[in-house]
């Protein structure tokens, strides 16, 4: 069986320094601090707590834009700090090879559109077409084979829908 570690001991605190629940709150008013201060189990631990919450607003927005500097540079810079010291011709040649990728993509996914269209069509010419003739085991054969071209075009426009869909998520 383990043994439980008290709250307070992290902190320096015996388990017979905490007040107990029996014990009577003190009379006097007037408190600056709790009157039990530093006797409550773990006080020690939220009195340093306390301490470290006591910075300044100026320290805090000190560190603030601080780490705003770190991320987006200088006010009135349009270059980050990350890119400071680039070169600004090799900074332009990625951006233009980014946007050739942007546009290759949009082509791609221009040419997948058009053949996703082009077998909608021909799946409505199918829908309406029904098979002719007086013969019906040749119009129940030709009946078949418009439900095999029907699944046959609609794997090629799912298949062609999820490349889409994947040109798209890469362009983002």
């Amino acid at each position: 069986m383990s043994k439980h570690k008290f709250a307070g001991q992290a902190v320096g605190q015996k388990p017979g320094d905490q007040v107990r629940g029996s014990e009577p709150m003190p009379r006097r008013g007037g408190y600056k601090k709790h009157p039990f201060a530093g006797r409550l189990v773990g006080g020690a631990a939220e009195e340093a707590v306390e301490s470290a919450h006591e910075k300044t607003f100026e320290q805090l927005f000190r560190e603030e834009y601080e780490k705003f500097l770190n991320e987006y540079g200088a006010p009135g810079s349009a270059i980050g700090i990350k890119q400071q010291g680039a070169d600004p011709q090799a900074v332009a040649a990625e951006k233009r090879q980014q946007q050739a990728q942007r546009s290759e993509i949009q082509a791609q996914i221009r040419d997948l559109s058009a053949q996703a269209n082009a077998a909608r069509t021909q799946m409505a010419q199918l829908n309406r077409a029904f098979p002719q003739g007086a013969n019906p085991v040749e119009k129940a054969m030709a009946l078949r084979d418009m439900q095999a071209q029907r699944v046959e075009l609609n794997k090629q426009i799912a298949t062609t829908m999820q490349q889409i869909a994947a040109l798209r998520r890469q362009a983002m």
